[in-house]
Formats: structure tokens, sequence, C-alpha cells
């Protein structure tokens, strides 16, 4: 899904130069393009024709910028995000995505390895709320919050259910979609398992594998080496702020440890929608 996403914007800016090199004569030809799903693509006048004539729910998708050792990029997550959560919004369909937010709360070992960016609990929580009720203000009825990011979904519960508390009879609503990560991550980690490899990792297999499936120029090439493997590699990071066994990653796995990430966030999203029922302006 997401290798046939790129091959077609690669098909695209190439048809592009193309078109810039043919005659000024010839007719151009029109390549529709499906309306964009991030949020700061658009005018405040378009938002507000898509709020008047739907209900659209904002998705605010949070990552982190986070040493994951030697072979991965502090970008992972971003890369990662961009590429879901475009796929979750389509699916989703009435959906448009609040801009990436990148900083999260991170584990004390991490703050000592260069380039980790790390913000207290109560901060990211108090950003996220911020985003939310900025959301609301504007107009927008449904708020479904997300994160790529282990140490940000508790954070994240606690915001959705206290900005429900508030709004209850105010017609606005705030999901915390977690399984697109919790779940997700659970049944990746089982299925490695069962392969008879070392499930978890900061850095281990799936971390690697679903970032070359989105961006390989954020994976720095092999032999990876494991790391530290205490806990089915959910354990303490070694020396080089890794852990898991990246060994044998690769795209492949990447796209469809991504592609049941995608499936599990659309269906809890699409069911919360369902549920929250009419919207009320």
């Amino acid at each position: 899904m997401f290798r046939q996403s790129i091959a077609v914007r690669r098909w695209a800016c190439a048809l592009g130069m193309v078109a810039l090199a043919a005659p000024l004569s010839a007719a151009p030809r029109i390549i529709p393009r499906a309306p964009s799903v991030w949020l700061d693509d658009y005018t405040t006048a378009e938002l507000k024709s898509r709020i008047d004539k739907g209900c659209p729910v904002v998705i605010v998708f949070s990552g982190g910028t986070e040493e994951t050792g030697p072979y991965l990029a502090l970008g992972k997550h971003a890369a990662r995000i961009r590429a879901y959560g475009e796929a979750i919004a389509r699916n989703v369909g009435d959906a448009l995505i609040a801009p990436v937010l990148h900083y999260a709360p991170n584990p004390p070992y991490m703050t000592p390895f260069p380039g980790t960016i790390s913000l207290r609990p109560e901060t990211f929580a108090a950003v996220n709320e911020d985003v939310a009720r900025s959301l609301i203000n504007g107009g927008f009825r449904r708020i479904a919050l997300m994160s790529e990011h282990g140490p940000s979904q508790k954070p994240l519960a606690e915001v959705a259910a206290r900005l429900n508390a508030e709004f209850a009879d105010k017609g606005a609503q705030v999901f915390y979609i977690s399984d697109g990560y919790t779940r997700a991550r659970r049944e990746i980690e089982a299925a490695i398992r069962a392969e008879g490899k070392v499930g978890g990792g900061h850095g281990g297999l799936w971390d690697t594998s679903e970032t070359l499936a989105v961006d390989p120029s954020l994976v720095r090439p092999g032999p990876y080496l494991p790391g530290t493997i205490d806990n089915d590699g959910n354990g303490p990071v070694n020396a080089l702020g890794y852990s898991g066994d990246p060994t044998g990653a690769n795209a492949r796995i990447g796209h469809e440890f991504g592609a049941m990430r995608v499936r599990l966030a659309s269906a809890e999203l699409s069911a919360a929608l369902k549920s929250a029922g009419a919207c009320r302006k």
C-alpha cells in the first residue's frame, strides 16, 4: 500500500517533468488529485466549508524525536505517522490530520543520547489538550488523539477523558484511539515470537522493518546486530541505545506490520464515530 503511494508520487513527478519539456502548444494532461487530508493544506474558509457540510474528525497524531541506536534516524516516528495517518484518514472518510506533533515523553535512559527531545508527561498532555481545545473552539466536533509512541498512551487517555467530561453537554467529543499502537504492537510481537525471533525492542525487528517500509533513507545499512534481549527485547537498551534484534528486518514485513496498524486504528476510529452519533453543530 505504502510502496504503491511512493511509486505513484514518483510517477506523477516524472510525468510533470515530461510535461515541462513538451512544446508549449501541446495540451497539458490533467492528473486528478485526491483532496488533501492534511489540515495545514487548507485555508480557514475551506475548513469552515468542510465543517458546515459535514462533521470531519481531526486526527491529532503524535510521534517523538528520540534516539533509536545506530540504525534508525531520529525522525522514524514522523515518517511513519505521515504514512499511517494519511491511510487512516482516507479509510475513515470525512477526516483530516493536524500537523504532526514531534515531541513526547521519554524514559530517563533515553535522555543522555544526542538527539532525544523529551517532554514531561504533564507538558505533553497540556500540548495535546490545548491542540484539541483549539480545534473545538474553531468549530470541529470530533477530535481523535493517537500516538506512535509508548509513553504517550497514558497521558492521551487522560486528556480525552478530561475533555469529554467537560464537553459532554456541548456536542464535542474527543476519542483516544490506541489500537494502532497498543493492540497492534501486541499482535505484531506475538507474530514475531511465533517465528522463533525476539518480538520486541527499541530499534528491534518491527521498529526497523516499519521504518524501512515508509522511508528507507532513515535506516542505515546493516549488518544488523542484536541488542539487549531481556523481556523479549523490551527490557533496557544497550550502550548504543537499542534493544531487541533487528536481524532480518526488511521492508516487506514492515509493510505488513504497517498495514495491520492502519487497519486496527481505522476500525477503532470508525466504530467510535459511529457510536458518537449525529454531529451537533
